[in-house]
């Protein structure tokens, strides 16, 4: 299989694009040996990386759709998002916490949009391939996003428990994986190559989300991986 496939295309968020935090420079940073160039130096594919910064699976779509559009085709598009669409407005948390809030895309939402990406690269005779999201530091996140919020209101919307952070992000996590089987799909489980590390925490960023370079190059192990098995 894997000797008749010559290119991918990533449609996807920061995490495939190789953003890093650096908290001594606090901002955002991109690095160059970053996951998807690393998979495709080592199986020698043409990488078009159409992931950006921030980017919710709606958005994702409309880009999919407007490149297929113009004959941008691969043999491979890998398709990559959630962690975006899972996020909440935590100022607007904090300033109420007893109001109702919304993720930046519900799940049933983003579970409709990632079937429709699916659908329409195979419409083109594009194999979709799909990955699990890393799973991000429930503790490390709530700090980094709520610098220089009230603290105790986002904490007491998400019920005292800080750990819900991660157990709503695995839902959308586990909708991917669910997807990938209902429409036979495949997937990377690059979730459970972290999980499997002793302390997983090692492969993030200081904001607790964002893989580092050593996560990057997990990722790009559990994708070698897999593609030694097709």
């Amino acid at each position: 299989m894997l000797s008749v496939i010559r290119s991918i295309a990533i449609w996807g968020d920061s995490i495939l694009k190789g953003v890093l935090f650096n908290p001594e420079k606090c901002k955002y940073t991109l690095l160059k040996e970053n996951c998807a160039s690393l998979v495709a130096q080592r199986l020698g594919l043409n990488l078009t990386n159409r992931s950006i910064m921030g980017r919710t699976i709606r958005q994702g779509h409309a880009s999919l759709d407007s490149d297929l559009e113009k004959g941008r085709f691969s043999d491979i598009a890998i398709i990559e998002f959630g962690g975006n669409d899972c996020d909440f407005n935590w100022e607007e948390i904090a300033q109420a916490p007893g109001a109702s809030h919304s993720p930046k895309t519900p799940l049933d939402v983003f579970e409709a949009q990632l079937r429709s990406m699916i659908e329409a690269v195979r419409e083109k005779g594009i194999q979709p391939l799909l990955m699990t999201l890393p799973p991000l530091h429930a503790q490390r996140y709530f700090d980094f996003v709520t610098r220089g919020l009230n603290a105790d209101n986002v904490l007491s919307w998400l019920g005292g428990d800080v750990q819900m952070i991660y157990r709503w992000h695995e839902r959308y996590s586990n909708a991917v994986m669910r997807i990938a089987s209902e429409t036979s799909s495949r997937i990377v489980d690059i979730r459970d190559a972290f999980l499997s590390q002793w302390n997983y925490a090692e492969l993030l960023c200081a904001d607790g989300i964002h893989p580092n370079a050593k996560g990057h190059r997990c990722m790009a192990d559990a994708f070698i991986a897999y593609a030694d098995l097709i």
